[in-house]
């Protein structure tokens, strides 16, 4: 089952992709991108962050949770922070893992070609070839799909098993199992997840890992790299955003992220990275930086 692309593509046409600091989180972030121009190397309490998180959260009219791992102590901010230990479908974060096995087995390389067949896909960026990286940083949902199958249901599922990923179920349908379910994971299991691979930890070949670590990269900030996956469960209801992924200081320090929401209208997926980043920022962990948007967020 391919998505039901018709629909998919009817929901997500009228999206026009956002500058983020346009001012979604302007109120609770003294006016947007001048708030994040000026901010200083100074980091803001915990306490006061919390509060800018769930107000963050609320002034769209939505819940959500942040998390925040360094390897030794979880941290969560936001207005439902029970949903840090709630499973959710992964939706696209799934392509982390999925990217994983196929290299890990030979199924795929990162610079193997994807061709279009053609058809009309929910965004212009998925029309074209594209290699397994690049499919990636655009979120391309079919070409993971492909890789899916190749993997085949036997591998798939005793791989998630053995990773030990969220709970662990795929049931019979191997393209979209991390769409529809039955796979769900909780945000804490995902901020572990990710810190593992950011240190190589997880139980794959250590080129494989560096590999998917490389395709996850979307910035570098004199020397603080920052690697994220977005996600988006559109066919579950409620619908549900991710955006999950770590910074790595120059230095070589972690912090594992992960950002759960319930997504209650299509501006929302915009706010999961705004939400994350000015967090870091004002805890002191990543340069101030007015965010451009380039890709869509699925």
């Amino acid at each position: 089952m391919i998505l039901s692309v018709h629909s998919l593509y009817a929901m997500l046409k009228k999206i026009k992709l956002l500058t983020v600091c346009a001012g979604l989180f302007s109120a609770v972030a003294m006016a947007g991108c001048q708030a994040i121009r000026t901010q200083t190397s100074a980091s803001t309490a915990p306490s006061a962050v919390a509060g800018q998180v769930a107000a963050a959260f609320q002034k769209i009219q939505t819940t959500g949770v942040l998390v925040l791992y360094d390897g030794k102590q979880l941290h969560r901010y936001g207005n439902d922070p029970e949903r840090a230990h709630q499973r959710y479908v992964p939706a696209s974060t799934f392509k982390i893992l999925n990217a994983l096995i196929g290299l890990q087995y030979h199924k795929t390389t990162p610079d193997e070609v994807f061709k279009w067949d053609g058809q009309k896909r929910a965004f212009k960026q998925w029309e074209k070839d594209l290699t397994l990286a690049q499919a990636m940083q655009v979120s391309a949902v079919p070409v993971y799909q492909t890789l899916a199958r190749r993997i085949g249901l036997q591998r798939m599922a005793s791989e998630v098993k053995r990773v030990g990923y969220g709970n662990q179920s795929i049931g019979t349908q191997v393209d979209n199992f991390w769409l529809v379910g039955p796979l769900e994971i909780t945000p804490v299991e995902e901020v572990k997840f990710v810190y593992a691979l950011a240190h190589q930890q997880l139980p794959f070949d250590s080129l494989t890992q560096q590999q998917v670590k490389q395709m996850l990269l979307i910035e570098d900030r004199n020397g603080t790299k920052i690697y994220a996956k977005s996600g988006w469960g559109m066919d579950v209801n409620p619908q549900v955003g991710w955006w999950t992924g770590w910074v790595e200081q120059a230095g070589g320090q972690v912090t594992a992220f992960s950002l759960n929401m319930e997504i209650k209208k299509q501006q929302d997926l915009e706010a999961r990275q705004l939400i994350v980043y000015q967090a870091l920022q004002q805890l002191g962990g990543l340069p101030g930086q007015c965010l451009d948007k380039k890709r869509p967020s699925l």
